[in-house]
């Protein structure tokens, strides 16, 4: 059921909000083994149920999102929670104001749940990373839920949450949803306020919307959405997507990935691509292969570019300011040391060290200026499909979860995974995961649209996963 048929069952009193809401509590109480919450609040979740049924009693308007529970990856700034981004530098930091699109959900009526694990400042793709240890996906609780947005996805996968807001740097929304069967969406640069969003690559950062269903991000998307004047690199103009159910994809041209065997693609994967595929041609679309000459280098790329910004951005973090101090030093270079080598994870500390080194003056950047080239080549590329195309179709992620701590002990194949959702980011564009299966481990593919292509973008893919259910 989407958001907006839940939001009327709770006006019209079909469903009793504070009786939901105590299934919600003693549901997060029961699936504490997931370890899904870095910061959860039954009292803060009473308080809020109690506000929106005295604005349901005094006939008050009510809020496009009201009753909607939303849980949020733990880099997005709340006020009330700890804001720890998953790591030892940031365990007791509580933000003394709330990201733009808290404000944004929060005004609509909506309810937060709480903050949700991620790996740590979002860098890497198992929840691994985590001070706080793996989330598990609930599907499956041997297996990891993908990253960085774990703690997002598993509370959709778990029925605990009907809205997750995570970020997106190189798959980090689409990968998670992908591994725990649900829906995984990743806007155009821009068309949403990163404002107190913990900045991992500024250039590469998107928030994403994670649901179980691609309708329930219609509502969202036109709340969240829009110029914020707290960042300047959000657009002018909110969004007002429409959800046509009537949506033809009599005139719609696909294209699709040639050699799905040269990215190392799974067979599980590879087959759902292909049901994807020949459900599309049923409805209508017509569906091309094309040939892509730069995407396998994506993910190289996207290592260099990344950890220059990481290295930038962590810089930040010294033990001066807030966050965490070390008791061990004699000197100011020793507490920045000290702090920063006992605050922070191996897989941060590994992303800085590269960073620095590609922005070494010793040597001319010269990876991060070839990085630079090709990332552009990979966007022109993508772009120029885009102009013959209406969609690309790929898979989301190259493999299926691996078990907990293959991933850790693996981490080029937890990398190369992302292989197809890195030009997105690259290039600025939207896309979509939508799972073949929603109640099995399995396949995701990956709607890619051109820029500011949003609305067309989520119908193709509504329709699509309402075709899918229909055969499952």
């Amino acid at each position: 059921m989407d958001i907006l048929s839940i939001r009327n069952d709770f006006i019209n009193g079909k469903v009793d909000l504070e009786a939901f809401y105590e299934d919600v509590i003693k549901k997060v109480k029961d699936n504490e083994d997931l370890n899904i919450f870095i910061d959860f609040s039954a009292e803060n979740i009473r308080q809020r149920v109690k506000y929106l049924k005295e604005k349901l009693k005094n006939k008050e308007k009510l809020g496009s999102l009201f009753g909607i529970s939303v849980s949020v990856k733990d880099n997005i700034l709340v006020k009330g929670y700890t804001n720890t981004c998953a790591s030892k530098m940031l365990k007791d930091f509580r933000p003394i104001y709330n990201a733009t699109i808290i404000d944004r959900i929060l005004k609509e009526d909506a309810i937060i749940l709480g903050k949700v694990n991620m790996d740590e400042f979002a860098m890497g793709a198992s929840s691994e990373t985590s001070y706080f240890g793996v989330t598990k996906n609930p599907l499956d609780k041997t297996l990891i839920p993908g990253g960085s947005s774990s703690g997002s996805a598993a509370s959709i996968s778990a029925d605990i949450a009907m809205i997750s807001l995570g970020s997106d740097t190189g798959g980090s929304v689409r990968n998670p949803s992908a591994f725990c069967s649900c829906v995984g969406y990743k806007p155009t640069y821009g068309a949403i306020s990163r404002y107190g969003v913990v900045s991992m690559a500024n250039s590469l950062d998107q928030v994403g919307i994670l649901s179980n269903d691609v309708k329930s991000i219609f509502p969202v998307m036109n709340v969240i959405s829009g110029l914020d004047t707290m960042d300047p690199t959000s657009m002018r103009d909110n969004f007002n997507l429409k959800c046509d159910e009537n949506f033809s994809l009599k005139k719609i041209k696909i294209a699709t990935v040639s050699n799905l065997q040269m990215y190392n693609t799974n067979e599980v994967v590879l087959n759902d691509y292909k049901k994807a595929i020949e459900n599309l041609k049923k409805l209508g679309a017509k569906v091309e292969v094309v040939n892509f000459d730069y995407i396998k280098y994506s993910t190289n790329v996207y290592n260099v570019i990344m950890s220059c910004e990481v290295s930038s951005n962590m810089s930040r973090f010294d033990g001066i300011r807030y966050g965490y101090r070390t008791e061990n030093y004699n000197s100011t270079k020793e507490l920045f040391t000290n702090t920063r080598s006992e605050g922070f994870g191996e897989e941060v500390k590994r992303r800085i060290a590269m960073g620095t080194f590609y922005l070494a003056s010793s040597n001319n950047q010269k990876l991060y200026k070839k990085g630079l080239k090709v990332r552009d080549l990979i966007s022109k590329e993508v772009n120029k499909v885009l102009l013959e195309y209406d969609f690309i179709l790929t898979p989301t992620a190259t493999n299926l979860p691996p078990k907990i701590r293959e991933g850790k002990d693996d981490a080029l194949s937890c990398y190369a995974s992302d292989t197809f959702n890195v030009p997105v980011n690259f290039a600025g564009l939207c896309a979509i995961s939508v799972p073949i299966n929603k109640k099995k481990i399995g396949g995701s593919v990956q709607f890619i649209a051109k820029r500011f292509d949003d609305e067309r973008l989520l119908n193709v893919s509504n329709i699509f996963q309402r075709g899918l259910e229909n055969e499952f």
